[in-house]
């Protein structure tokens, strides 16, 4: 199976239009591929309306809108496989449909496949003293990849897994983790917070943290925690 690993795959409106997407394999990273391909596609009328990369397998993925486009698939093919560094393309095509979503691409996490759940299906989950665990340790393990760098730039990692826009503030001798999100359910996401940045913080700081106080603030919500001696 060939698929793009990527950490957001997206959906795209596609009413009277020819939307498609083309992987392509390059056979080394250098500068000037992206930028070479994506003249190409612009050269014959095309939008790039997404662009995604991924270096460990050497793999480029767009998604285009074709309806203006002055050549054929095939011509168009020809031509992106004249660059020395492509090693091979592949592309599907879908016309005046509602929406495209792109196959080719698979949601992943340092490149592992992981499976995404709507918010409103976790809740479900939250009473679960089984699943609030597997929250925290999922924080641990994330701990422990990184390396020791500034607190507040270590705990956005909490942002690739779907936490919201993340921001910390230390005074006294307590952590306040501030998430924004226009996701509904703030409720969830501070449970998913509480337990996550547990044991993210405990993995870090290699001492127990407790949640210590809650707040809301239009769509942010806010959890502070103390270190635990």
């Amino acid at each position: 199976m060939e698929a793009l690993y990527r950490d957001f795959a997206m959906a795209f409106e596609g009413k009277d239009k020819v939307l498609g997407e083309f992987l392509v394999k390059f056979t080394a990273d250098k500068p000037g591929i992206l930028a070479a391909l994506s003249n190409v596609f612009a050269d014959h009328g095309i939008n790039i309306l997404n662009i995604s990369v991924n270096r460990t397998q050497l793999l480029l993925h767009f998604v285009l809108d074709l309806t203006n486009m002055d050549t054929s698939l095939n011509d168009l093919e020809k031509e992106l496989k004249k660059f020395s560094f492509v090693e091979w393309v592949r592309y599907r095509i879908v016309e005046k449909e509602a929406f495209m979503v792109p196959s080719m691409i698979l949601p992943t996490f340092r490149d592992n496949q992981v499976l995404a759940i709507e918010l409103d299906k976790i809740k479900n989950l939250l009473p679960s003293p089984e699943f609030r665990r597997i929250i925290r340790d999922l924080g641990i393990y994330d701990a422990s990849l990184l390396r020791n760098s500034n607190l507040g730039e270590l705990i956005k990692i909490g942002q690739f897994r779907g936490l919201g826009k993340i921001t910390l503030t230390e005074r006294d001798g307590v952590i306040t983790i501030r998430s924004c999100s226009e996701l509904s359910g703030k409720h969830v996401i501070e449970e998913l917070m509480v337990e996550y940045y547990t044991g993210f913080l405990s993995q870090i700081l290699k001492s127990n943290v407790e949640a210590t106080n809650r707040s809301y603030e239009d769509d942010c919500v806010s959890i502070s925690f103390k270190v635990l001696k």
